[in-house]
């Protein structure tokens, strides 16, 4: 059975053989490179011995043991291509120069993702990881950050009566009726047939939040919760209207395994709760419902409680949108009180107490 750290390396790799890919057709290489690095990128983790044939017949001699098949490890051209990466051979032309280029700023990119949850505000990223974000955005990014914006200010208007609900919900006596009532009026923000799988992810996370405020030991209003859940990832439905070319490449890049909040980053400059932040100020949603949003997936980011505690229901509905991070999930349960253990087995209770309020399918 393949054991988590291999699981984590081969997805690692398979990231950045999405990257590379997409990097390599924003800088012009033909379809035969941008392949070869694809290839190259899903193979650059294997231990250099084994690409090396000498070295590797040497070492099974060495065993005495018998080759099981007489074909290379890898093809020749990707060796070549890893060889070089490594320092063991020169660059041979400029057009395998931009190859390894586009595999190392690749690779410093996902690595980049993957030790974010180790900073905290004092830290500063080393130089070549900086110079690979750089990078990647300068060629990857889509819109500028007025283009977002703009299609915030396109949203639709929160109702005024709509916040009138919302400030009876958040009462501290407010009940199943309210709370239902709240999400029938939200609901109709993402009446989009392209938006329904976001508002029925958030009807999960909106319970979620709420059972997890009515088990945790420090205090978070329940009601609140269920708010901070529901309209979690408003942002996701501003990224929706985005122009045809974020879209094709967004989709592009998460099909091939990049985590949606990686992707973001990438082609905006900012993720899904930091817009969504933005359009929850402009519609006058409470202080601290707008910052729980603003870091539901940075929970390192925030001190509120309600901020851990939306990272914790995104992490039992089992969302594929960041990478996967034991700092995390142990910050944000320590910050709101609960172990593994009762985290666990609240995940195994059935939800689904709102699904008149769904969109089919």
């Amino acid at each position: 059975m393949e054991d988590r750290a291999d699981i984590a390396v081969r997805a690692h790799c398979l990231r950045v053989a999405t990257w590379s890919s997409e990097l390599a057709g924003a800088i012009g290489l033909s379809e035969s490179e941008r392949k070869l690095v694809k290839e190259a990128a899903i193979s650059h983790h294997i231990p250099e011995i084994l690409v090396d044939d000498r070295a590797h017949a040497r070492l099974l001699a060495e065993m005495r043991l018998e080759a099981a098949w007489e074909q290379p490890l890898v093809p020749n051209d990707v060796r070549v291509v890893l060889e070089t990466l490594w320092g063991r051979r020169p660059i041979s032309d400029p057009a395998m120069g931009k190859i390894v280029a586009v595999l190392e700023i690749s690779d410093d990119f996902d690595q980049y993702f993957e030790s974010e949850p180790l900073f905290d505000d004092t830290d500063t990223p080393d130089q070549c990881a900086n110079s690979s974000v750089a990078a990647m955005l300068s060629y990857l990014q889509v819109p500028s950050h007025g283009d977002v914006s703009r299609v915030i200010d396109r949203l639709p208007v929160f109702p005024r009566a709509a916040r009138e609900v919302v400030r009876q919900a958040m009462n501290p006596n407010a009940g199943p009726l309210e709370l239902e009532e709240l999400a029938a009026t939200l609901r109709g923000s993402f009446a989009s047939p392209r938006s329904h799988h976001i508002w029925n992810h958030s009807l999960d996370v909106a319970e979620a939040a709420q059972m997890l405020a009515l088990n945790c030991s420090i205090t978070v209003d329940p009601a609140q919760a269920f708010l901070a859940g529901l309209i979690h990832d408003i942002g996701r439905l501003a990224f929706s209207n985005m122009p045809a070319a974020f879209l094709e490449r967004f989709h592009r890049l998460t099909d091939g395994g990049c985590p949606a909040i990686e992707v973001e980053m990438c082609l905006a400059g900012r993720c899904h709760g930091e817009v969504g932040s933005e359009t929850l100020e402009q519609w006058e949603f409470p202080p601290d419902v707008v910052e729980a949003v603003r870091w539901h997936h940075h929970p390192e980011r925030s001190p509120l409680a309600l901020t851990a505690l939306c990272y914790l229901a995104e992490f039992m509905t089992d969302t594929q949108e960041d990478l996967p991070s034991y700092i995390r999930l142990n910050t944000a349960c320590r910050r709101v009180g609960i172990s593994m253990a009762a985290l666990t087995e609240l995940g195994h209770q059935k939800m689904g107490g709102l699904e008149s309020l769904r969109f089919a399918g």
